[in-house]
C-alpha cells in the first residue's frame, strides 16, 4: 500500500508550485475550501509503487445522509512511481486536473453552468450532469435562490422513487423474524434506508423553500455544510461563507 511519506514526496514539488494547494494525508486539496471540494485522492493499491490518484468534486451542502458527488472523478493515468518520467507525468496530470475541471468550478454560479446537459467533459468524457441526481440538484438551486424550482425538482423525485423503496423496506422489515432470511431482510432495510433517509432531508427544504423563507433555507445548507466538512475530516481546512442565497437579504 502506497505510504502518506510517499505521497508526501511525490507531492513536494507541486505544492511548492501551487500555493493554494494542501495535503491531508492522502488527499491533494485545492483551497479554500468552501461550497465545493475538489481533491486528488491518492488511493494507492497493493503495490505500493502503483500510486492511483483520483481526482474528483464534491458538493459540500448536499443533504449528510445522501452522496456527495455522483461520479464526479477520474483517475489521473500516472503509472508507478518506479517510471522514470513518473514525477513528471503526475505534474503534468496535477496541472491539466487544476486547469480544468477545477479552477473553473470555484464558485456554484461556475459549477451549476459547467454541469449543465453536455457541458462538462473531463478527459475526453462526458461527465454526468448535475440533473442526474436530484437531491444535489435542488441543494445547488437552493443555494442560487431558485426556490420554484427545488420544489419540483425534489418533490418529482421523491414522488417518483419513495413507494418504490418504501416497500422494499417492508419487505425487508417481514423477513426478520425468519431466522434463515433476516440477513436478507437488514439488507433490504439498509438499502431502502439509502435512498429514503435524504428524502427526510430534503422534505425539510422542501417546505422552506415552498415558504420562500430564505433565510430558512440558507441555515439548512449551512447547517448541512457543516456536518459534510465533519463527515468528510476537513473541518479544519473548510471555511463557511454566504450562498449566494443570502446576497439579497
Amino acid at each position: 500500500m502506497t505510504t502518506v511519506a510517499e505521497v508526501k514526496k511525490w507531492t513536494r514539488a507541486i505544492l511548492a508550485e501551487h500555493p493554494d494547494l494542501a495535503l491531508k494525508p492522502r488527499k491533494l486539496y485545492l483551497r479554500p475550501v468552501r461550497h465545493i471540494y475538489r481533491y486528488i485522492h491518492f488511493l494507492g493499491s497493493s503495490d505500493r509503487t502503483h500510486s492511483k490518484p483520483t481526482a474528483g468534486f464534491m458538493i459540500m451542502f448536499g443533504p449528510p445522509t445522501g452522496r456527495l458527488s455522483d461520479n464526479w472523478s477520474r483517475e489521473l493515468i500516472v503509472g508507478w512511481s518506479t517510471d522514470v518520467d513518473f514525477h513528471e507525468r503526475l505534474a503534468i496530470h496535477i496541472r491539466q486536473t487544476l486547469a480544468y475541471p477545477f479552477r473553473p468550478l470555484a464558485e456554484i454560479e461556475d459549477l451549476y453552468c459547467l454541469m449543465q446537459e453536455g457541458r462538462l467533459h473531463w478527459q475526453h468524457e462526458e461527465l454526468l450532469p448535475l440533473s442526474s441526481d436530484a437531491f444535489l440538484h435542488a441543494s445547488v438551486l437552493a443555494a442560487l435562490g431558485r426556490l420554484a424550482e427545488v420544489c419540483v425538482v425534489a418533490q418529482a423525485y421523491i414522488d417518483k422513487e419513495e413507494a418504490r423503496y418504501l416497500a422494499i423496506k417492508a419487505s425487508g422489515e417481514a423477513l426478520l423474524d425468519t431466522p434463515r432470511k433476516r440477513s436478507e431482510g437488514v439488507s433490504r432495510i439498509q438499502l431502502a434506508n439509502q435512498f429514503l433517509k435524504p428524502m427526510n432531508d430534503m422534505r425539510e427544504l422542501i417546505a422552506l423553500a415552498n415558504a420562500d423563507d430564505r433565510r430558512g433555507v440558507a441555515a439548512v445548507l449551512h447547517r448541512w455544510e457543516e456536518t459534510n466538512a465533519q463527515r468528510l475530516g476537513i473541518e479544519d481546512a473548510w471555511e463557511p461563507t454566504c450562498f449566494p442565497l443570502e446576497r439579497d437579504l
